[in-house]
């Protein structure tokens, strides 16, 4: 619009130099026709001012269309840079909206997938919490205790107190077993697989019985950087182990160890005592008129009686000695690292101990002891030898006027034992054992 201004202004400005051209060339001929001739040259001079003006304006108006020219194709490439970016906005835009509606499609597979996750976790917490026992993990780098619910009541503590005081472990076991539980742990840490058995107080129902089976879990360079595994509460198959062992190896009447336990005591004694190079005793008690007292007071009588002498036996000997029952009346013991003077010394004090009276119902009850006793090695090297002597050392003090004991010597392998005495029973035991 601008332009076709400018157009007509130069048409005006032409226009009027054709006039004042012709104006000039009629004034001309005036003044040639003219006498006063200055005065028409001063007229021309004029003439020629206006036009040098008017040629000034039109010079000036090219100039200014020029450059009006120049603003509108700028302008022009203006609004045709506007219409790409436009046109790049709308691309952009209809990108955007295209990647929001996938960014949207994506938050709602990740919510969903979130949901599951939780589900998930929610349930795998669960079977963490309501598994049999109690389930743990161990980080080794962080230190951190995982603990399922099943620990608070096998401990009797929080989980919260067993994370944070993780000490409180080894103050809860037995002092017995703390040894092999600090070795155990240790073994984990180096790699190995472990199953181990070992007792807690636990604050309310006492000595529990723990059974804890775990595993190390490794890096890809063999480093152990995490422990798993599982404690169980064993207490009740512990009591029906111990119940079951009871019946197995120990008398129903004395609860003294039986001739199963006696046979596993003796061999092992027996290996300590070549290992060591120390001596080693077995001492066979036959009681001397049980029978009486069965057949006058009753048999619930004579068990009471058995119960007593056993006590009595007890009494007698130190804590690492072992007693047992092997038959109706006959008794075996073993002393490990004792010499001929203390074991005669020994023999003397049961003699005169269990022979003393006994209130039986409110019945007086005596009896008295016969006792044989073999070494090792003098009187033998090998169990069966020594039960052998032994049985003969004792049927000689029964044979020579009873309630005395015999340490074994050779001029007593000539003496015939009885058929059914004490060493066939246990020899007869020991052979059934071992087939």
């Amino acid at each position: 619009m601008k332009e076709g201004f400018f157009m007509l202004q130069k048409e005006r400005i032409a226009n009027v130099f054709i006039i004042a051209m012709i104006v000039t060339l009629s004034i001309l001929n005036n003044v040639l026709l003219s006498s006063n001739i200055l005065i028409h040259l001063i007229l021309v001079l004029l003439i020629f001012v206006v036009l040098w003006k008017l040629s000034m304006q039109n010079k000036q108006l090219h100039l200014d269309l020029q450059s009006l020219s120049t603003e509108n194709q700028q302008l022009h490439l203006d609004v045709q840079s506007l219409t790409a970016k436009k046109k790049q906005l709308h691309q952009d835009t209809q990108r955007l909206s295209a990647e929001n509606q996938h960014l949207h499609l994506e938050v709602e597979r990740l919510s969903a997938e979130n949901q599951q996750l939780q589900h998930k976790s929610f349930e795998l917490e669960e079977a963490f919490n309501s598994s049999f026992g109690g389930i743990f993990i161990y980080d080794l780098r962080t230190h951190k205790l995982t603990l399922s619910a099943g620990f608070e009541q096998i401990y009797g503590h929080s989980v919260q107190e067993l994370s944070k005081d993780q000490q409180l472990f080894y103050d809860l076991i037995h002092p017995q077993d703390l040894e092999e539980y600090t070795d155990n742990t240790s073994n984990l840490l180096l790699g190995e697989p472990i199953q181990s058995e070992f007792r807690i107080s636990h604050p309310q129902y006492g000595t529990r019985w723990i059974l804890k089976i775990a595993k190390p879990i490794k890096n890809d360079a063999d480093e152990v950087i995490k422990i798993s595994g599982q404690i169980i509460d064993i207490t009740k198959q512990k009591e029906l182990e111990i119940e079951l062992k009871q019946l197995a190896y120990y008398d129903e009447i004395t609860d003294l160890p039986n001739r199963k336990l006696l046979n596993r005591h003796i061999e092992k004694a027996l290996a300590r005592s070549k290992r060591h190079n120390h001596n080693f005793t077995i001492m066979f008690i036959d009681i001397d008129d049980f029978k009486k007292v069965n057949d006058t007071q009753g048999h619930d009588a004579g068990d009471i009686l058995l119960k007593k002498i056993a006590r009595r036996l007890i009494e007698c000997i130190r804590e690492e000695d072992l007693i047992a029952r092997i038959g109706g009346d006959e008794f075996v013991l073993v002393f490990e690292e004792t010499c001929k003077t203390d074991i005669e010394v020994i023999a003397q004090r049961i003699l005169d101990y269990v022979a003393l009276p006994y209130n039986i119902n409110g019945e007086e009850a005596k009896i008295s002891l016969s006792i044989g006793i073999s070494m090792y090695p003098d009187d033998g090297e090998n169990k069966e030898t020594l039960i052998i002597h032994a049985d003969k050392a004792m049927y000689s003090a029964k044979n020579n006027g009873k309630n005395n004991f015999k340490i074994y010597s050779s001029d007593l392998d000539d003496m015939e034992l009885k058929k059914e005495g004490i060493v066939t029973k246990l020899l007869n035991k020991i052979q059934t054992m071992s087939s």
